[in-house]
């Protein structure tokens, strides 16, 4: 019978857009009956997927497949940094992953004076909210580039523009 057939798996308990890193109440498991042909995640994996990265767009209700959710790739000459933005760094509206920004250093802490290059970088990650009002977020940048930039991101002179494309 298809009971004695059906297998516990993920399914996606809200739209997940890639990018975002996925909590515990993000995936939830479903009874599948003969799956021929359709890979899918056993639902007693759902804890070594909490923390990961949703790598494509996730619709609320779909199966959870192997290569949907894991750590986003680092291209090869790039190193992924983090940054922590304050309100004023960083565009209000919205930057999801992919979005393409420039990365502006500026001579001191809110002086609004830019200071050396700028970088380019794509959003990579969906911003995470912190306690403080801040948000945190990774870019890649050129990996010649990845001191610099951390070194300023640190020391909060970085100011992320988002260009008309």
């Amino acid at each position: 019978s298809s009971v004695s057939n059906a297998t516990s798996v993920l399914k996606v308990n809200r739209t997940i857009y890639r990018g975002e890193v996925i909590g515990a109440a993000d995936l939830g498991p479903v009874s599948l009956g003969t799956h021929l042909g359709v890979e899918t995640v056993p639902a007693e994996r759902a804890s070594a997927l909490i923390g990961k990265t949703a790598l494509t767009d996730l619709p609320k209700g779909s199966l959870v497949v192997p290569t949907a959710i894991g750590e986003p790739p680092v291209r090869r000459g790039f190193s992924r940094l983090g940054l922590r933005l304050t309100p004023g760094q960083v565009p209000v509206s919205a930057l999801p992953a992919g979005t393409q920004v420039v990365l502006v250093p500026i001579a001191a802490a809110n002086d609004g004076q830019e200071s050396g290059a700028s970088y380019r970088a794509t959003i990579s990650v969906a911003p995470l909210a912190l306690a403080d009002g801040s948000t945190s977020r990774e870019v890649p940048v050129a990996a010649a580039d990845s001191g610099q930039v951390a070194r300023l991101a640190a020391a909060g002179r970085l100011v992320v523009v988002k260009r008309a494309a």
